[in-house]
């Protein structure tokens, strides 16, 4: 009787390996690993940005909206970035009082605020001087917030209306759009 290796299904696993030392194999799962990662993470986010968001303009410097990132985990995640423009002619500075510049809240109706990032975010102390000549612009981040922190244990799974505000002296209040957050 003859010592046989056992062969599978795609042939013999040796020469299966000794195919991906040659590099025929790994340049085709390299790029399959690749491509796949790439589309999992374009299929599991939904990006709302443009012009189409509403924008306030307030001494010569614009506040807007300029991206608004739902991550489709479970529970989602959301993100948002927001663009202080100078559309004036001269410089302009802003002051914020501490390093929350953006803040997050979500409403459940057209009335007060269900959830308040401002109210479950520590902000370092001190304040935040943005200077801007005639033409630039600075964007400020909320980082990603879980559906599981905007919810905790009260507040339903359902549709919100999701806003960031920022507090440069006055308020000013930007809608980011709409998420439904679930959390199990």
């Amino acid at each position: 009787m003859r010592n046989e290796r056992p062969r599978t299904a795609w042939g013999d696993p040796l020469q299966l390996l000794d195919m991906r030392r040659h590099g025929r194999v790994s340049r085709w799962l390299t790029a399959f690993g690749t491509l796949l990662a790439i589309s999992t993470f374009a299929a599991c986010q939904e990006s709302v940005s443009g012009p189409d968001l509403r924008d306030q303009q307030i001494g010569g410097l614009t506040y807007r909206v300029t991206r608004f990132i739902i991550a489709k985990s479970f529970p989602a995640q959301l993100s948002t970035t927001v663009q202080i423009e100078n559309e004036s002619t001269t410089s302009q500075s802003v002051i914020f009082p501490d390093s929350c510049v953006v803040l997050m809240r979500a409403y459940a109706g057209n009335t007060n605020p269900t959830w308040d990032m401002g109210g479950s975010v520590g902000c370092a102390l001190g304040l935040v001087q943005v200077d801007l000549a005639p033409g630039d612009s600075e964007e400020f981040h909320t980082g990603l917030v879980s559906a599981q922190t905007i919810l905790g244990d009260s507040l339903p799974n359902e549709e919100y209306r999701i806003t960031v505000y920022l507090r440069p002296g006055q308020m000013v209040e930007l809608d980011a759009g709409m998420a439904h957050l679930a959390v199990p």
